[in-house]
């Protein structure tokens, strides 16, 4: 199924499906590059001061992306309404109770 990249970041930010297939996927790529990094560090260190800085710049954006999408789908599944102290207090007075 081929899809544009509009509506595949659509499902990362709002579907808990998408999101778990994604970052099973990306689990599974952090896995693989963990041992191919030690030969490189081992035996071409000019390398790996090279492509090291880029790999920790690409981690940390994918580890902000990981926590906005979620973020976003958090907010996207709760209720539409603000939810102020005061409706919480109206709501609470509304069942027969106070805060």
């Amino acid at each position: 199924m081929r899809l544009g990249l509009r509506v595949l970041m659509r499902r990362v930010e709002g579907r808990p499906a998408t999101q778990y297939n994604f970052h099973k996927i990306m689990s599974r790529v952090w896995l693989v590059c963990m041992p191919v990094t030690i030969p490189i560090v081992l035996f071409a260190p000019a390398f790996w001061a090279k492509i090291g800085v880029l790999l920790v710049a690409e981690i940390s954006y994918y580890a902000n992306f990981a926590t906005d999408s979620g973020a976003m789908a958090a907010a996207n599944a709760s209720t539409s309404e603000n939810i102020t102290a005061y409706a919480i207090e109206e709501a609470s007075e509304a069942e027969g109770g106070g805060l």
